[in-house]
């Protein structure tokens, strides 16, 4: 794409696609700064794509966390066809999804707990703004190093793409179920509805794989989706009291039953560090097994694997 965007924004390379958008990096030329620009394929106004798109919007202009993307800019471009496509501009974040970061195994029981406690604050910011992300998963999580110093790795929580406002209208056709099969809330994957502890769900799945290095519920989509209808996760003895008590908790069928983000962000940031003295920390450069030694751009939106447990209709609702 050579088209400049906004009379503003230089796309330089194509860093990611997916089904609805592909990803830039482009030059800000009023600032003279890098950014992402997630560009969406063309639509029309009345077009159920173009529906998602502006919630999209919507929702990360309202947004403003250390563990969230951050969104600079949004516009609208005519391709002299009749059709609109729509853009975000968004920070530049390199880094590696922990989807990536986890193909090496399992990572240290401190690192997860203090991994847990950063998602668990950013997702406590969006319940209370009214937002639920419905798409917690390790590749929508970016683990980057703030600073060339830092003796750590950061999330941010990424791919808006599928988030609802807390008892807004759906853009989604009622009974639809939207996430990633191996992540998906009970309540998900019976097409019910869901509220903020539907990503605690998640999220304890999340923490869950990052202590084992394998999927609580792998396999094929149904089978990956049906099976939390029928068990509880296993979570093994070894990892100890605290994290079986917690897990079993943000992992129960019963969403009432599940802690809110803030208390599992309390919980976990209360441990007592288990680090062993002779383990490196946690970087980007040891990490990763070496064919997959390459920096990704995540931005939010552009992850394959979003599944819908029934398809939705062709049509959907007007957000009005």
């Amino acid at each position: 794409m050579d088209e400049l965007l906004a009379e503003r924004y230089q796309p330089v390379e194509l860093i990611g696609t997916g089904g609805a958008a592909s990803v830039f990096r482009a030059l800000d030329r009023n600032l003279g700064r890098d950014v992402a620009v997630k560009v969406f394929n063309p639509t029309t106004s009345d077009d159920d794509d173009y529906r998602r798109q502006h919630t999209e919007t919507l929702l990360l202009s309202t947004l403003n966390h250390p563990g969230l993307v951050t969104l600079h800019d949004a516009g609208l471009q005519d391709n002299g066809a009749g059709k609109t496509t729509s853009f975000l501009v968004m920070e530049l974040v390199d880094g590696l999804d922990l989807r990536k970061l986890l193909k090496s195994g399992p990572l240290p029981s401190d690192h997860v707990a203090q991994l847990g406690a950063d998602l668990a604050d950013a997702l406590a910011y969006i319940h209370t703004q009214g937002v639920i992300h419905r798409d917690v998963k390790p590749a929508n999580i970016l683990m980057y190093h703030s600073g060339d110093q830092d003796t750590r790795l950061y999330p941010k929580l990424t791919d808006f793409g599928i988030a609802r406002m807390v008892d807004a209208t759906q853009s989604t056709a009622h009974g639809a179920t939207i996430g990633t099969a191996n992540y998906l809330s009970p309540e998900q994957a019976e097409g019910t509805t869901v509220e903020p502890r539907t990503d605690i769900y998640s999220l304890g799945l999340v923490l869950l794989e990052c202590l084992t290095g394998v999927k609580a519920f792998p396999g094929p989509v149904v089978e990956a989706a049906v099976a939390r209808l029928l068990r509880d996760p296993d979570v093994p003895e070894s990892l100890g009291p605290e994290w079986k008590d917690l897990l079993q908790r943000m992992t129960s069928r019963d969403p009432q039953a599940r802690p809110d983000a803030h208390e599992v962000a309390v919980a976990l940031r209360s441990w007592e560090s288990h680090k062993d003295d002779d383990a490196a920390p946690l970087t980007l450069s040891h990490s990763v097994p070496a064919e997959d030694e390459t920096h990704e751009v995540v931005t939010g939106g552009v992850t394959t694997g979003n599944v819908h447990i029934p398809e939705p209709p062709s049509r959907a609702p007007s957000l009005g």
